[in-house]
């Protein structure tokens, strides 16, 4: 079974039933989704910035609800400082949450889902990237 780490923005999509993200998501072999707590804490931000609109806290909570959320650990802060000070060097560069998503998904072994050009110009070594988005 292949692992799929989330992004905020892809998990966005799936929130709101984007067809493209939503076609794509069987059709990448995915049987379970999860995200990483920072994208959680993204999504929860998001939401909350919007208190006029109950209806989309309801629907992170809904998706939180059916999702596994890795928690943020020492791994993944060992893979975040690799390769963010990698990027620096090379004078390369992407979003900071963008970059810690994609250092737990590193952490973890699983595939980062991620329409972010950053991020896959980056050329993370040992990092799989698929964009559900196309």
């Amino acid at each position: 079974m292949a692992h799929f780490l989330l992004d905020t923005d892809t998990a966005s999509r799936l929130i709101r039933a984007d067809r493209k993200t939503v076609a794509a998501m069987p059709r990448s072999g995915a049987q379970s989704i999860a995200i990483s707590a920072v994208t959680q804490a993204e999504l929860l931000y998001g939401a909350r910035l919007r208190p006029g609109t109950p209806a989309l806290m309801s629907a992170v909570r809904g998706f939180l609800a059916r999702v596994t959320v890795h928690a943020w650990d020492q791994d993944a802060a060992e893979q975040h400082a690799l390769i963010r000070a990698t990027a620096k060097t090379q004078g390369r560069s992407a979003g900071v949450f963008d970059i810690i998503i994609a250092a737990h998904a590193r952490a973890l072994g699983a595939t980062l889902v991620t329409s972010d050009a950053a991020i896959g110009s980056l050329g993370v070594e040992g990092l799989d990237v698929v964009n559900w988005g196309k």
